[in-house]
């Protein structure tokens, strides 16, 4: 949770607060990004601070650090009538800036390839080896895969069934996971994929961070999709579309 200053009363604080003096000005700012936060864009802030809009792990906020480099506040900052100096700047600067890390994230995840590597258009898929929804949009998106307009990252999640997970590891344990996964997506689900009983421990962490994100992103359902558009704006949906056209066209 942020915490919330009045102007008044952080510049009060600075003027009865003792700090040591830092050799390096920028000190404070480096400290910060080491901890994490990535500083996108200054913005206007109160006479004797230099304001900052970015994110934490994909969380934004904003940052105000006193111009002699001794104290920082890392949270919503009013001034006297109430007027927040924060959430406007966040809405102005941080949607994209988000988003981009966002994306960047995706393509970190674990994932199988399916289609051709320069394909215009990728989309990643959130999916479940039990999730008869996902064979379904597997099998729709062949037209666009196989034209080599798209090409989908599924990022492998076991969250249906107590098995999911171990068919995960499964899966990306063979020699070849794309040629399993094609394999298993023909046959709609029907040749089923043999749990692994014990996980290694780099497999599970790679299982358990795709389903971190997913998590975090907000997603409850599978299939669930996330690609940029025509005009490169990030998109997102749950479930089997209706229209995949809206996916992969437009």
């Amino acid at each position: 949770m942020n915490t919330i200053f009045k102007a008044s009363v952080l510049l009060g604080t600075m003027l009865t607060v003792a700090c040591g003096v830092n050799a390096d000005p920028n000190t404070i700012k480096k400290q910060l990004e080491k901890d994490g936060f990535e500083f996108v864009k200054q913005i206007p802030s109160p006479e004797g601070l230099t304001g900052w809009v970015g994110h934490e792990d994909q969380y934004s906020n904003t940052v105000f650090i006193s111009n002699d480099d001794k104290y920082y506040i890392k949270g919503e900052l009013f001034d006297a009538q109430g007027k927040s100096l924060s959430n406007e700047q966040i809405e102005k600067h941080m949607k994209k800036a988000v988003l981009d890390d966002v994306w960047k994230t995706l393509e970190k995840s674990t994932w199988i390839q399916d289609g051709k590597p320069d394909a215009p258009r990728v989309v990643y898929v959130f999916s479940d080896p039990n999730c008869p929804y996902c064979y379904k949009f597997w099998q729709a998106a062949r037209p666009w895969v196989e034209s080599g307009k798209v090409q989908l990252r599924h990022i492998q999640v076991g969250v249906i069934r107590e098995e999911s997970r171990g068919q995960v590891a499964t899966l990306l344990m063979s020699k070849d996971p794309a040629a399993v996964f094609k394999d298993m997506n023909k046959n709609k689900g029907k040749k089923q994929l043999k749990k692994m009983e014990k996980i290694p421990a780099e497999i599970a962490a790679k299982i358990d961070a795709n389903q971190a994100l997913m998590g975090k992103y907000g997603f409850f359902s599978t299939p669930s999709m996330a690609w940029r558009d025509s005009k490169g704006n990030f998109q997102s949906a749950q479930g089997m579309p209706g229209d995949l056209k809206e996916i992969f066209e437009k």
